[in-house]
């Protein structure tokens, strides 16, 4: 097909390997629940397509968007409707870029779209019946700094793989009632979670599951109020959004339609004169829809070129499901038989229909348009009558409408995600040994590596808050203190509670047990760790860097202590020095209990640090120590080090933990207790900054940078490389003692012998997203989570 291969070759050019990368994967992986669609739209730099140039982005226009969109449609549908949420949304904002600047949104957000390649989701209004598609169904409660966010979207397309959220919800207005505000926010906050909704295979790749917020806050700088127009037409913003969807999102079912139709012509079935018949009836879809983004690409973008887009949208839809219909009829029976794909093409093409506005919700508006008695208005009461009920959607899908290898729909294809859902179906239900001297290793990993897994801040969603019902004491209990696997990320203390009464009192029985060393005598070190190999080699490497880690943070500490503004304070990060201190004394002692002499510790402490000090840990003290050495700032100090030092390094310990502990249970005693420590010093820091702030607020900008800074800086230290490294030594190590470590469970359900480097660092890593939202959230500094 002409127009087809015309938009393959846009695509082409402005994502250059996409459709490539897409035909690799199979198509019943493309459009399943968790297929591999969005890396490589990722990799190709989908995120920036319709940025404009200015502000790094591609630049496409609507028309050149509306073409792309079709080719990846006819490639992958459920790929083509998710990242028509992205790029409305990112399209709206960068519209009215100067606009935002001004109004105080935090630009750094949209900036980072563009330089980190992050997908931004829409949780606009659902629609439901007798509600308006522009009523937020999330609420803002102005709380100190910002607002208190709770609702949900559901279906939300991204919901899985979103880096930002944006919304709509309803804040209170200047006099006194309500109005809509548009938002902005990192999807990691805590408090936003993902429920499974989406009960249909067809389009299952989109990830349209439901997202909640629960008492989530953000910060006034993420939120933009919007206002209504003259006579209640839509203000320019939301608007421009409204056009946006409607253009992709038809043009993500003209790719579907344009892919059965290319099939039909191909195959030259049926007479000449209906297969030209048919080609026309679908450029009839294309010549509306891109009729419409030339006129947007024109300038034409007020109350009256959003009734000329639903009526090219409504014209264009019908044109695509009589040409979809048409070309399954004309490749026959046994097309359909043999090809799982012609089935769900034809099935996925009648969700066109589902997308917000209905017909009936715009039929009167539309008509005073038409005959010139009033403007176009976008009522904001749909009548329940208007709204088409779940038996709408396609209910006689035959078995093989899926993606080949797929299940039977277990529900019929409900609304994909828009600026508004569709009326909703019913909920899916919610998931309610003698001395050997160590050997230097070297920085590979023997055989083949797993692909290394770099830290990224949008992995899982947060746990709810853990804060109730834990006192300063059982956080340093041995039996009762929680630990960041388990929810401690959200426990507030502060240095008041924590300070040298509270140390001597707790730390040496209820932590240490009485066990300076951190652990009880009658704990051995197994023989076969003292035996050359990959296990051995994985431990020592470890130990040896912990050691030097918590010496270099103790260092740091003392700067700390010489600075601090108050005495309690003072007092805290004085028992903050001694936990560190000890921490990196009772590693050491380790590498003696491994076979390592005693005059020979420093030594290879430094051999086998020696790549990751000089990559990990100088570049960390270059950014950390000027701040707390010579500028003497302790609240930028306390920041970094309990967000870039911290928030880091203490899921790694309770991962360490959890591994060894079949294996060398010395070592994860001695881990759990600087876990336990290392929970102390999360909160305590969050405390003083949260304070610091609520005296300061002046204060927030500067710390919001530097957190970035940090961040940055740690995005590109090579951590995935060495946590790779060891978890691949252990994973060979750990081979001939599968029977030993038995069932074990690493975590709830999954037994340490099941699972993978890959599998243990992502876990590290999603604590660690789950440690950032909570601890950044709970400063008021949630917004630096982006970068």
């Amino acid at each position: 097909m002409r127009s087809l291969h015309q938009a393959r070759a846009l695509c082409e050019s402005y994502l250059p390997g996409l459709l490539d990368g897409l035909s690799k994967v199979p198509f019943a992986q493309r459009e399943a629940s968790g297929g591999d669609t969005l890396p490589v739209f990722r990799a190709s730099g989908g995120p920036s397509l319709v940025i404009p140039k200015d502000y790094g982005g591609l630049g496409a226009g609507p028309l050149d968007a509306v073409r792309v969109t079709r080719a990846i449609g006819a490639h992958a549908p459920s790929l083509a409707v998710a990242t028509t949420m992205h790029h409305f949304s990112v399209a709206t904002l960068f519209t009215f870029a100067e606009s935002i600047k001004n109004s105080g949104m935090e630009w750094a957000l949209l900036e980072a779209i563009t330089s980190r390649n992050l997908l931004v989701s829409s949780g606009f209004a659902e629609g439901r019946p007798a509600q308006g598609i522009l009523s937020p169904t999330m609420t803002a409660t102005p709380v100190d700094g910002g607002y208190r966010i709770n609702g949900s979207k559901k279906p939300c397309s991204l919901s899985h793989s979103m880096d930002l959220l944006t919304a709509s919800v309803a804040v209170p207005a200047p006099d006194g009632g309500q109005q809509t505000a548009f938002l902005l926010m990192p999807a990691t906050l805590r408090g936003v979670t993902r429920h499974p909704f989406w009960g249909s295979n067809v389009l299952a790749g989109a990830e349209s599951d439901e997202v909640r917020l629960t008492d989530v806050f953000i910060e006034e700088e993420l939120v933009i109020p919007t206002e209504n127009g003259p006579d209640g037409m839509l203000d320019e913003l939301q608007t421009v959004g409204f056009i946006w969807f409607e253009l992709l999102i038809t043009a993500s079912y003209l790719g579907m339609a344009s892919a059965l139709v290319e099939r039909a012509l191909a195959a030259g079935r049926g007479a000449i004169s209906d297969r030209a018949a048919l080609g026309t009836r679908l450029e009839t879809a294309t010549q509306l829809l891109e009729g419409a983004a030339r006129a947007m690409r024109d300038g034409d973008t007020d109350n009256d070129a959003l009734a000329r887009v639903l009526m090219a949208r409504y014209g264009a839809q019908d044109a695509i499901t009589d040409a979809a219909r048409q070309a399954v009829e004309m490749l026959g029976g046994m097309s359909f038989i043999r090809s799982p794909e012609v089935a769900y093409l034809v099935a996925a093409c009648q969700c066109v229909a589902f997308h917000p506005p209905s017909r009936a919700s715009v039929a009167a508006p539309l008509v005073d348009y038409l005959d010139g008695t009033g403007p176009f208005i976008m009522a904001d009461g749909t009548p329940a009558s208007a709204v088409q009920p779940p038996s709408a959607a396609p209910a006689a899908q035959p078995p093989s409408a899926q993606p080949p290898s797929a299940q039977p729909p277990v529900a019929p294809p409900v609304e994909a995600s828009g600026p508004v859902p569709a009326p909703e179906p019913a909920q899916a239900a919610a998931p309610v040994a003698g001395p050997e001297p160590v050997r230097a290793t070297p920085v590979a990993a023997p055989g083949p590596r797993p692909q290394a897994v770099t830290y990224a801040p949008q992995p899982a969603a947060p746990r709810a808050e853990q804060r109730s019902g834990v006192t300063a004491d059982d956080a340093a209990d041995w039996d009762q203190a929680s630990s960041l696997f388990d929810g401690a990320e959200g426990i507030r203390l502060t240095a008041g509670e924590c300070d040298l009464r509270y140390w001597f009192a707790n730390v040496p029985q209820r932590t240490l047990r009485g066990n300076v060393v951190g652990y009880p005598p009658e704990l051995v070190t197994p023989d076969f760790l003292h035996e050359p190999g990959p296990l051995r080699d994985a431990l020592v490497q470890e130990v040896a860097f912990r050691a030097l880690a918590e010496e270099r943070a103790a260092r740091a500490i003392g700067h700390l202590v010489a600075c601090a503004p108050d005495s309690t304070t003072a007092e805290f990060y004085a028992t903050q020095l001694m936990d560190e201190t000890r921490h990196s004394m009772i590693f050491r002692n380790h590498l003696r209990n491994l076979g390592v002499d005693e005059n020979d510790v420093a030594a290879v402490i430094a051999e086998q640090t020696a790549t990751d000090k000089a990559t990990i840990l100088d570049p960390l003290e270059e950014l950390g120590m000027p701040i707390v050495r010579e500028q003497q700032d302790f609240v930028g100090g306390v920041v970094l080090l309990t967000i870039l030092v911290e928030g880091f390094l203490a899921p790694s310990f309770e991962l360490s933990e959890r591994k060894w502990r079949p294996i060398d249970p010395r070592m994860a005693d001695m881990e759990k207790g600087a876990a336990i420590d290392e929970v102390r010093h999360l909160a305590v820091g969050t405390s003083i900054i949260r304070e610091h702030l609520s005296r300061h607020p002046e204060e927030r900008d500067r710390l919001v940078e530097l957190i970035r800074a940090g961040m940055r800086l740690w995005e590109q230290l090579p951590v995935a490389d060495q946590l790779t490294r060891w978890e691949n030594w252990f994973q060979e190590g750990i081979a001939p003692h599968r029977a030993m470590i038995g069932d074990y469970q690493i975590w709830d359900g999954r037994r340490l012998v099941d699972t993978s480097p890959e599998e243990r660092i992502q876990k590290a890593v999603e604590v660690t997203s789950i440690v950032h939202s909570t601890r950044l959230t709970d400063m008021g500094l949630g917004r630096a989570l982006i970068f």
